[in-house]
């Protein structure tokens, strides 16, 4: 990742109910586009906070995850 995409702010975007997949979340950094399950999201925000760095944005998106159903298959 280049330093201006580093520097551009994370915005989510939404969420997406994904065939096969279950609830996706949307984020979007200086023209890239990133999905992430739950469990994706949930890694990346541990890694995030390992590295010291804000999980905010990451943490709604989870929240609204949560408040909207269980985990796919179960």
């Amino acid at each position: 990742m280049t330093d201006e995409r580093a520097a551009a702010p994370l915005e989510f975007t939404g969420l997406y109910n994904m065939p096969g997949e279950g609830l996706v979340a949307e984020f979007r950094r200086a023209g890239e586009t990133m999905l992430y399950d739950r469990q994706g999201l949930q890694y990346r925000i541990v890694q995030l906070k390992r590295a010291g760095t804000d999980t905010t944005v990451e943490e709604i998106a989870l929240a609204q995850i949560n408040a909207i159903g269980t985990p796919h298959g179960l």
